[in-house]
């Protein structure tokens, strides 16, 4: 497929992504911090994971609830301290924002479903729960969020170099495929941290793990997804080239694979 014809694509999915995300705003603030987060864990917010958390993630945070066993990928382990949709710099703890934002919008392609039955402070509530089961939280701080400067304008141009990145720089087909369905020669061969199996992500699909927006993607290059086998590009690439990445795995979904 051509540049153009690409690029083409990604106009129609940034129109597709911006209306989604208009709806989506109504479930939950952007951020946490118009909440009031307890600084300590409080009887609301072990109340509300036992009740809603603790048949996936265990009673101890550990990923291993009675139904865990039947999840792929499994539910997390908060003990280890990895969460992998953050804001900060690849091996940083999230902030509480970042844990906010994903209890209230999920984790599209998992288990991990929006919480938005839950009130926003039921969400905010839980958050000292999960931070209590890691000794991380105790020793260490998060580091500051990575700063997201504007975008490059997506084109031609950088579309083309987004694939040039992809099959030559970073040979990312090898995992994530020649045309992103998650099928490249190493994808079998891929666990997280913890010794599971871990499929690489089907670009596809167009319903990213970690949010739709085109910042939200380009935050994943470079960040890393702790715990897994997806690292940081922030040193490998520079800022533009993240955003000519982040262009051309847009680039790469699939109308027929989103309504899936």
């Amino acid at each position: 497929m051509k540049p153009k014809a690409l690029l083409s694509k990604v106009g129609l999915w940034s129109a597709t992504a911006a209306a989604s995300a208009a709806l989506v705003i109504g479930i939950a603030p952007i951020t946490a911090k118009a909440l009031n987060i307890p600084t300590e864990v409080t009887e609301d917010g072990k109340n509300t994971y036992k009740k809603f958390c603790s048949a996936c993630h265990g009673e101890e945070g550990k990923g291993d609830g009675p139904v865990a066993r039947s999840m792929l990928p499994k539910p997390r382990d908060f003990t280890r301290g990895a969460y992998k949709f953050r804001t900060t710099p690849s091996g940083s703890l999230p902030t509480d924002e970042d844990i906010y934002r994903t209890i209230s919008y999920g984790v599209p392609n998992s288990t991990m479903i929006p919480w938005d039955i839950l009130t926003e402070q039921q969400r905010a509530s839980v958050i000292p729960v999960l931070k209590s089961f890691s000794e991380a939280f105790e020793v260490r701080k998060p580091e500051a969020p990575v700063a997201v400067g504007l975008e490059v304008r997506p084109t031609e141009k950088t579309v083309a170099e987004g694939k040039k990145i992809y099959e030559e720089k970073l040979e990312c087909w090898k995992c994530h495929g020649v045309e992103g369905r998650g099928d490249g020669p190493s994808a079998a061969e891929q666990e997280d941290d913890f010794g599971f199996p871990i499929k690489p992500f089907d670009f596809t699909t167009g319903k990213f793990k970690g949010g739709n927006s085109s910042r939200d993607v380009y935050l994943r290059f470079t960040t890393g997804l702790n715990g897994t086998p997806m690292p940081s590009f922030a040193k490998e690439l520079t800022d533009e080239q993240r955003w000519c990445l982040t262009h051309y795995v847009i680039s790469l979904i699939k109308p027929e694979e989103t309504s899936k």
